[in-house]
């Protein structure tokens, strides 16, 4: 998982890319639109509020997805954040979890 650090009010790319042995390779579709797909959950560290629950991410190229976090609509001012991305392999759930900090 790529993330950059940011201020409040910033778009945060947030970037995830899935590999194994042989590759690239892509989750297993969650929802019903055969796409593959990774959900992400962003939570506020100070009240546990999650900003952000359970989102598709954008399916940029095999294995790569991307969300664009708009700080300025969808957090709870500056602090600490915990990003959760999570994707189903075979049945296999997978769950990557970062934190950012945003800044004033």
């Amino acid at each position: 998982m790529t993330i950059k650090s940011a201020y409040v009010g910033e778009d945060v790319p947030i970037e995830i890319a899935y590999s194994d042995s042989n590759g690239a390779v892509d989750p297993d579709d969650q929802d019903t639109d055969e796409n593959p797909d990774a959900d992400i959950t962003i939570t506020a560290n100070s009240d546990s509020t999650e900003v952000i629950s359970a989102q598709s991410m954008t399916h940029n190229d095999v294995g790569a997805f991307e969300y664009v976090w708009d700080t300025d609509a969808d957090a709870n001012g500056s602090g600490t954040y915990v990003i959760e991305i999570t994707a189903e392999f075979d049945g296999e759930t997978k769950i990557n979890k970062s934190q950012i900090t945003l800044k004033e």
